[in-house]
């Protein structure tokens, strides 16, 4: 495919994309694709003999949207199978020659749909500077977008190949000049047109369903710092004191200083994701916890006492319930004194 894109229809597809952002990011599943690992795994790729199999599979369950989840299909378990028994055969052409490496892994990964995808994904870890990060979801999306500016004919369906991968890294630096979001220009139109080509996915989902990015979308302790609130009181260092952590943090990033707010305006500002807790049982566990007195926590002043132990009993169940401080949501709660810096 020749990819030839005038000044004007390249403004025309960016003002599309603009038109159409908030619609197709409402969903955008944050949790599943945090960009933090990325930045990581481009310069732990560049020396391929160094990478086991852990990392291998860590990477590949992000690209297929499993990031803390043990939740790979067969397929996809099969394509990163393969991938890590080839690796020693691949280090012996690992040539920083990407072509070479597409043609490789491209044999080895005779799947048109998840081992082209890895493939790319790869190609993208090992050489980010020639080749952005592509799948079909972001491929589809290039392809309509070009119909529907005219830069292709309209039955153009070009073959997955090393040279499509090309196409999609020119398609994608065309475009990137013109978005306005400044330095996360990059970030916002990669998430576009992974949900722009996987649109057909979300049809179904009820209007009311939103995703919403952390504002602290990692979190360490030995890091972080806080001018309004004793971020050193907090003593225990798990997955509910984390949030806790980041919620200050939030709040200290807004701004706010309303600080009786619902559980459910707390949860708001805890999307999943936050704090790097992308597993959603870890996650919903940790919310469960952060609102009780577990382990002696007291975050919290609570008018009615029942209520704080009520979500302790939750934490302490194993069958507890996942979703209980959804069901509380009205509840106003506010954050213990002890917790916050005297203003004087």
């Amino acid at each position: 495919m020749t990819l030839t894109i005038s000044e004007n229809k390249k403004k025309a597809i960016v003002t599309y994309i603009n038109d159409h952002f908030d619609e197709h990011m409402s969903h955008f599943p944050y949790a599943k694709y945090p960009t933090e690992p990325l930045d990581r795994w481009r310069e732990q790729f560049l020396d391929p003999k160094a990478l086991g199999a852990e990392m291998l599979h860590s990477a590949l369950s992000w690209h297929f949207g499993s990031w803390q989840r043990n939740s790979l299909t067969y397929s996809q378990r099969k394509t990163v199978s393969s991938i890590t028994q080839a690796w020693p055969q691949f280090l012996g052409i690992a040539d920083n020659n990407a072509e070479s490496e597409a043609t490789f892994w491209l044999d080895k990964l005779p799947d048109r749909q998840h081992g082209f995808d890895a493939t790319a994904f790869l190609l993208h870890l090992r050489h980010p500077g020639e080749l952005e990060i592509a799948d079909r979801h972001r491929l589809d999306a290039m392809l309509e977008l070009l119909r529907s500016a005219g830069c292709i004919a309209e039955d153009a369906a070009p073959e997955p190949s090393f040279s499509l991968l090309q196409d999609y890294s020119a398609f994608f630096r065309a475009i990137l000049p013109k978005m306005p979001y400044g330095d996360e220009s990059r970030i916002r139109l990669d998430r576009f047109l992974k949900m722009y080509g996987n649109r057909h996915a979300y049809v179904n989902l009820s209007a009311d369903y939103k995703t919403k990015e952390p504002m602290i979308r990692s979190f360490q302790w030995d890091t972080a710092r806080s001018e309004r609130f004793n971020l050193e009181q907090i003593t225990k260092r798990a997955n509910a004191d984390v949030l806790f952590a980041c919620f200050l943090l939030t709040l200290e990033k807004e701004n706010l200083h309303d600080i009786d707010l619902t559980i459910g305006e707390i949860a708001d500002r805890l999307p999943p994701g936050t704090g790097g807790i992308c597993n959603s049982a870890s996650f919903n566990y940790a919310m469960v916890a952060l609102f009780g007195g577990q382990k002696s926590r007291d975050y919290w002043i609570v008018e009615n006492p029942a209520l704080r132990n009520a979500f302790t009993d939750q934490a302490n169940s194993s069958s507890r319930d996942m979703r209980f401080y959804l069901h509380h949501a009205g509840e106003k709660i506010r954050i213990n004194p002890k917790y916050i810096r005297s203003e004087e």
